[in-house]
């Protein structure tokens, strides 16, 4: 939830009907253009009887301090998760100071570009008062527009996903490092500041609940109807050595199993297995259904809740993941660089990623149409779920850390067809799922920013709202398309 507040001049001598009702008509303007973009949004003076005042022929912004300290009373009490101040006309600085160090909450200084009215005097004024008095982080970090709603909205996703990733925590079966890779261990107490909490299972849970399913022949109907689902929606090619049908009944189980272990927690936005070595060599068998159809919104079970997944206990992934779910409403795509040329990003996960991507079609049958299972190149067994991602637009982004500082890495990515060229030069893991991004930057520069070797993205241009995100977070926000801002994280 957004709320919306309108302030105004509190000097009796400059009462005015007329610009009461302005302001009334821009602040009623601004929430129904934030609720018809989908937004819930709290009409604070709505709730401080502000419309009855203004007919009354009293003012309908507030115009005290007594009603801004009423004002923050009714926000720090709702699940607001930011607020606009509507600043259309001059109003005393001191007001929203008020408001913002009784509230707590990200603050946007906004008004439209009328030139009847005072605002750009007042956001300045207010802006600069802010600063001065710097009662909280959000006064400091607040943010300010003027006569683009869209970019308001794009402030409101970016809050609205930081408050969800604030208030819920990511599972980890499994914890890094995998395989030794550094990058996945991190600051999970420093990450509080971003992340709810961190719930960290070891993987024998869903180990011990695979084999309780496979072996009771009550719970193993479950695993043999989701079987029959996925070999009558999906093209299956089984083998004597990887995919045998046992093989794809542990996956399946092994799914089952992770998805029951989330339902027994409570406000989870995202998930990671580590699989490697520990399900996919030592148990034997690979864990591919899990980033396969968590971020998927059907299973054999009917529709779901779509939940971001990751590998390997990649926490800075899981993050990024859930952020661009929150920040798109769409499933994310997490995989590795798999290749990278001057003109081509390759990504392709070890054995998954969410099958939405298989067509990028709302209609998840599609989706699973175009898959086809066949046996892993690594590991004991299993299969793998591959697909070619249809071009489209993306944004990409990656949390990283260097030197214990943390930035957020982001671009928007033309989606390029795979072609018969690329698709003969593939060997190892070609089995995998494949998407193929235009390369922002040369290849020797762009591998020399990635602090990471996976990435995430999703469908559509959300790079405004990753980099109001990174403000609220207090990071620096790296767009691999400037090549001025990629020149000083490299140089710094």
């Amino acid at each position: 939830m957004i709320a919306v507040i309108t302030f105004t001049d509190p000097r009796p001598t400059a009462l005015s009907i007329e610009r009461e009702r302005a302001l009334m008509e821009k602040h009623s303007a601004l929430i129904g253009e934030l609720r018809k973009a989908g937004f819930e949004v709290l009409d604070v003076n709505e709730r401080l009887g502000k419309y009855e005042a203004l007919n009354a022929g009293k003012n309908f912004g507030v115009d005290s301090m007594d009603e801004s300290f009423k004002a923050g009373e009714i926000i720090a009490g709702s699940s607001v998760s930011g607020i606009i101040a509507g600043l259309w006309h001059w109003t005393e600085s001191n007001l929203v100071t008020a408001l913002v160090r009784e509230t707590k909450r990200p603050i946007l200084l906004y008004a439209d570009d009328d030139p009847a009215w005072a605002g750009t005097t007042c956001i300045t004024s207010v802006g600069a008062s802010l600063w001065e008095s710097a009662v909280n982080e959000y006064a400091l970090n607040h943010v300010r527009l003027k006569g683009d709603v869209e970019k308001v909205k794009a402030w409101v996703r970016a809050v609205e996903a930081v408050s969800k990733l604030s208030r819920k925590s990511i599972l980890l079966w499994g914890a890094p490092y995998t395989l030794g890779m550094e990058h996945l261990m991190d600051d999970l107490p420093g990450l509080k500041r971003i992340v709810g909490d961190f719930i960290m299972l070891d993987q024998y849970v869903l180990v011990r609940k695979a084999e309780k399913m496979l072996s009771d022949e009550r719970l193993r109907v479950r695993v043999e109807e989701f079987y029959d689902w996925l070999t009558e929606k999906t093209e299956v090619k089984f083998d004597d050595l990887m995919l045998t049908p046992e093989a794809l009944r542990r996956q399946i189980a092994i799914y089952l199993a992770a998805k029951e272990s989330w339902s027994e927690q409570k406000g989870v936005s995202a998930v990671s297995i580590k699989c490697q070595p520990e399900l996919s060599e030592v148990y034997g068998v690979t864990a591919c259904l899990i980033p396969a159809l968590f971020p998927f919104n059907l299973d054999a079970e009917g529709e779901k809740e779509v939940i971001p997944a990751t590998c390997e206990g990649d926490v800075k992934g899981t993050i990024s993941s859930a952020l661009l779910f929150y920040l798109s409403g769409k499933p994310p795509l997490f995989g590795d660089i798999k290749y990278v040329d001057d003109e081509v990003v390759m990504i392709a996960n070890c054995g998954a990623s969410s099958l939405y991507y298989a067509r990028l079609s709302e209609n998840p049958e599609e989706n699973l149409k175009a898959t086809i299972i066949q046996g892993q190149c690594q590991g004991a067994s299993g299969g793998a779920l591959t697909y070619r991602t249809p071009p489209a637009e993306f944004t990409v982004a990656r949390l990283i850390r260097r030197g214990g500082e943390y930035y957020l890495l982001y671009f928007f990515a033309e989606g390029l067809e795979i072609t018969e060229e690329m698709e003969s030069k593939l060997k190892w893991g070609k089995q995998w799922p494949h998407t193929a991004i235009k390369n922002p930057l040369d290849k020797e520069t762009f591998i020399s920013a990635m602090g990471a070797n996976h990435l995430s993205l999703v469908p559509g241009d959300y790079t405004e709202e990753l980099r109001f995100t990174a403000r609220l977070w207090g990071v620096k926000a790296i767009n691999l398309e400037d090549p001025r801002e990629v020149k000083s994280f490299l140089e710094g």
